[in-house]
């Protein structure tokens, strides 16, 4: 048997928790926009550890959006971790030649994330 607490309120994420929540998730599009840029060929490299990082940093975005969406009192220790990750992607996406600006947009997108996150 289930017992039902009416008692609960969701309080509504502050300013700076929306302004990260949207972060991430634009940090996550745009990585995984970029990682499907290197795997289909569109760019001028292939490295794996540069794919491994945009996924990564993809994936460590989308699970700090939930995790803030949810109000999880763990979502500051993925702040720290987030930032991190997404500064590394950035340092790999500024260290490729960039002929059509993909890598310039994504490392842009992951510097405003793991700033947004080193403010929570």
């Amino acid at each position: 048997m289930y017992i039902r607490r009416t008692d609960m309120k969701l309080t509504p994420l502050n300013e700076k928790m929306e302004q990260c929540l949207a972060a991430c998730l634009e940090c996550h599009r745009i990585c995984t926009a970029t990682a499907a840029h290197v795997m289909h060929g569109d760019s001028h490299h292939s490295e794996v550890l540069h794919l491994v990082s945009l996924l990564d940093c993809a994936q460590i975005c989308l699970v700090h959006a939930d995790f803030m969406a949810r109000r999880s009192p763990h979502h500051s220790h993925l702040a720290r971790e987030c930032a991190e990750i997404c500064i590394s992607c950035a340092t790999f996406c500024e260290a490729h030649s960039d002929a059509d600006g993909m890598m310039t947009e994504c490392a842009k997108a992951c510097r405003a994330c793991a700033d947004s996150c080193t403010d929570m």
